[in-house]
C-alpha cells in the first residue's frame, strides 16, 4: 500500500514518522547543517542550548495542537446535538 503524502495525497516516504512527498518536502523550508551551525553559535554567545530551545518549541507545539483540538472537537459535539 502506498503512502500519501499529508499534505497533498500524492505518494510519498516517511520524514519523522510523516508521509510527505519530495515537491512537498522541498516547500517545508528545512534548514541546512549551514544554518543550523549559525544558530548552535548564536545560542551558545547566549549561554543558551539550541537542542533545549528546540525541544521547548516542539512541547509548546503539541500543548497548542492538543488545546486547539479539544475546542474544535468541543464546537463539533454542540453542533451534532443540533
Amino acid at each position: 500500500m502506498d503512502k500519501k503524502c499529508f499534505q497533498c495525497g500524492k505518494p510519498g516516504f516517511e520524514l519523522y514518522g510523516y508521509t510527505i512527498c519530495d515537491d512537498c518536502k522541498s516547500k517545508l523550508g528545512l534548514l541546512t547543517d549551514k544554518t543550523i551551525d549559525k544558530h548552535l553559535v548564536l545560542y551558545k554567545k547566549k549561554n543558551r542550548s539550541y537542542k533545549d530551545e528546540i525541544r521547548r518549541r516542539l512541547d509548546f507545539i503539541d500543548r497548542d495542537y492538543l488545546k486547539k483540538r479539544i475546542k474544535l472537537l468541543h464546537v463539533l459535539e454542540l453542533l451534532e446535538r443540533t
